[in-house]
């Protein structure tokens, strides 16, 4: 299952980077429409918006798998061991299911305009919404496995070079 989980922490890594690198292109496109040919093309600001989701999807999900996101840990390092480890899980709960809550509203929010059409694009309005459903799965996902490594007393998912091994 960690090996898949690699994997998915990966494929998420290189939607977000490939989303980053297309968002900085239609920006770009933009800023030069606007600026040069005075003629701003009227899709590129709701395209880029939707790509940051995907950009941000990947970097949040990464971020739990791998432990990279910032935290405030002084409480739990100046905690005797047994109980720091509680503290960890219970960190490890909650992200766990913030990302379930994620997955569920954002859920609910794609069905509850899915029938819309965005104006500039003409795709479903849940489109907007998918994002975060994904981002919500795989945060889940990291969270229990990170919990069951805890419970386990197997080592924590580490970085790793996602280019060269994914």
């Amino acid at each position: 299952m960690s090996r898949f989980l690699h994997r998915a922490c990966t494929a998420a890594l290189w939607l977000g980077g490939v989303a980053m690198v297309v968002m900085v292109v239609i920006v770009a496109w933009a800023v030069f429409g606007r600026f040069v040919l005075n003629d701003t093309p009227a899709w590129a600001e709701q395209v880029a918006m939707l790509l940051l989701g995907w950009v941000i999807l990947g970097a949040a999900a990464a971020g739990v798998r791998e432990n990279t996101h910032m935290g405030f840990d002084i409480l739990r390092n100046s905690l005797p061991a047994p109980v720091a480890a509680i503290f960890a899980l219970l960190s490890d709960a909650v992200v766990a299911g913030f990302g379930a809550c994620m997955v569920w509203f954002g859920t609910e929010l794609a069905a509850g305009v899915w029938d819309a059409t965005l104006p500039t694009t003409g795709l479903p309005g849940g489109v907007e919404y998918l994002p975060m459903v994904l981002g919500g799965t795989l945060i889940t996902a990291f969270g229990a496995e990170r919990i069951h490594c805890r419970l386990r007393g197997l080592p924590l998912p580490e970085p790793r070079q996602h280019l060269v091994d994914g």
